[in-house]
């Protein structure tokens, strides 16, 4: 039987599979009748009650909007499910056959908190945090862009930055700074450096990754949707970088600055000329003497403090440091951004949407409650580790991902599934798969061909192409990977004489569960009528669940 028949098959099976109870109204948690709180819009309540921690400030939040719509949340997941889709968001994989069963043996109420803990501190959670915000801040490259910026020191220092939970606040300072003299913060200069000179680039970039605002359609005339974002904004941040350049020293890629020149002027639809001042939205502003239009700036060593004979002077006034001191260091925007950020890599989607969109055309859809967690993070240090535990521990979170009749997917009113990056697919791969060779399947060129064909981390809408489909159907990559040849699962399971029980393996070692009925019939009678070509029958059904939408997806 065809592949794309054995897909089919598996495919209607998991949808039978995947009908849930709905809760009733009355499930849902009477948080605010215990606290005292009369049941209304969230945006309507004058405060939050005191001694909430942050997830039940999150869950009180949500259930208060769940009410006033008048919806009725999905049941919560269970163990099973949770401990997929926890592995997947926090390490980047799914998790092995005896991780799971170790984790649905406890009885501990507390074995979802404390495996929440164990995965956060986990080497394995620095990498795949690390990657996220690799694709997120730099984006997908060639193999050879990958290299230079390994070599440069920035995925070591994004790997450091989470696996020592460094605060949020000093990570964007020492990106954007990009000055370091410390040998563990140096490769923070990548930010800058691979934009390549490109100050209208950096600017854009700046304000997307750091304070979430996309500012691209101010560079010829105000925002014509969000009246806050002005032309002024826009060329005010590309002045705060035009003195920056790329330069190559001994200790690797640095960025030097100028202490003159960045002078310059735009023009609006009006024909006006308005000179690029140093500036942000919230009305920040640097004020910086211009020269006379008749007067030549001269460089000279008495306007630069030198720091050493490798790395690049320092202007006494610098853009750049400015910018970090006067716009970036308590700009409300910068704690929302990332509190936005992590709230759509957990929920599947962000509180505005999308998450690079903070302006007055997203309105958030719950706009106190992001405006308290923002607080709240600014006021734990910028704690990442912190707001991801808090976000992993709430009701929200942890609901299955069943349709219950709500068609707007903004009041969290069930899981939103979420396509695996690149990473988490192909390491879940490897994982349940279990290669003769791993090192060959996670050689760099392998992992960068992969991801370049599933670039997408926190897009607006995730679209499958062509190419992601030809390479899950016919690519080499992936039959190889599903073979008997290369891996050992597949190998074990071979050996079994019994087609139920190999059926049971394949769903058990691959999904994570076990097979209904409807796909027990289906799957061992594909395999009772090629008796005589049962191993590629095993490998068919290995790479029809391998390549479903339930292992593609983290729901």
């Amino acid at each position: 039987m065809p592949r794309t028949i054995v897909h089919c098959l598996v495919l209607v099976a998991f949808l039978t599979h995947c009908g849930v109870l709905i809760a009733s109204p009355q499930d849902i948690p009477e948080a605010a009748k215990q606290l005292g709180v009369v049941a209304k819009p969230f945006g309507t309540w004058p405060s939050i009650p005191v001694g909430l921690d942050t997830t039940q400030v999150i869950d009180l939040a949500i259930e208060h909007g769940w009410r006033t719509q008048s919806l009725v949340s999905a049941n919560a997941v269970d163990d099973s499910t949770f401990a997929r889709r926890l592995f997947l968001d926090c390490v980047g994989r799914v998790p092995r056959p005896k991780e799971l069963q170790d984790f649905l043996t406890q009885t501990a109420s507390t074995k979802r908190a404390e495996l929440i803990d164990r995965l956060l501190v986990s080497d394995e959670h620095a990498e795949h945090l690390a990657e996220v915000l690799d694709a997120i801040l730099i984006g997908r490259t060639n193999v050879d862009q990958v290299k230079k910026r390994t070599d440069a020191g920035w995925m070591t220092y994004l790997r450091n930055a989470v696996h020592f939970n460094r605060p949020w606040n000093h990570v964007a300072r020492e990106m954007v700074l990009a000055r370091s003299t410390r040998t563990d913060v140096r490769g923070a200069s990548w930010y800058l450096y691979s934009r390549k000179d490109k100050h209208q680039d950096i600017a854009e970039a700046v304000s997307k990754d750091i304070f979430g605002v996309r500012i691209d359609c101010a560079q010829c005339h105000d925002h014509p949707l969000a009246d806050e974002i002005k032309q002024k904004h826009y060329w005010g941040l590309v002045a705060f970088f035009n003195r920056s350049k790329n330069v190559d020293t001994p200790q690797g890629p640095r960025i030097s600055e100028s202490a003159i020149g960045g002078f310059s002027d735009f023009s609006n639809l009006e024909g006006e000329s308005l000179p690029n001042e140093l500036r942000y939205l919230e009305d920040r502003y640097v004020e910086e003497p211009r020269p006379a239009k008749d007067v030549k700036e001269v460089e000279s060593d008495d306007l630069y403090d030198a720091i050493g004979d490798i790395d690049p002077k320092v202007p006494k006034f610098s853009r750049r440091e400015q910018f970090v001191e006067k716009v970036l260091s308590d700009h409300p925007l910068l704690g929302k951004a990332m509190v936005n950020r992590l709230w759509g890599w957990m929920m599947g989607r962000g509180l505005v949407h999308p998450v690079d969109s903070l302006d007055s055309f997203h309105p958030a859809s719950h706009p106190e409650l992001l405006d308290w967690l923002s607080r709240d993070f600014a006021a734990s240090g910028y704690d990442v580790r912190r707001l991801i535990k808090s976000l992993a521990s709430t009701r929200a979170y942890q609901l299955a991902s069943a349709n219950t009749g709500s068609t707007d997917p903004k009041w969290f009113a069930t899981a939103l599934p979420k396509p695996l990056t690149a990473e988490m697919l192909q390491r879940s791969m490897l994982v349940v798969l279990d290669p003769v060779n791993p090192s060959h399947w996670n050689a760099m060129d392998q992992r960068v061909d992969f991801a370049n064909l599933f670039p997408d981390v926190l897009t607006e809408e995730s679209i499958a192409n062509v190419a992601q489909g030809l390479l899950l159907s016919n690519g080499k990559t992936i039959s190889d990977l599903v073979s008997m040849t290369h891996s050992r699962f597949l190998r074990s399971i071979a050996n079994v004489t019994d087609n139920t029980s190999v059926v049971d393996s394949l769903f058990d070692g691959i999904l994570g569960r076990k097979p209904d009925a409807d796909e027990v019939i289906y799957c061992s009678g594909y395999i009772n009528h090629r008796i005589e070509n049962r191993d590629q029958a095993i490998e068919s059904l290995a790479w029809a669940l391998i390549t479903s939408a339930e292992f593609r997806f983290n729901h």
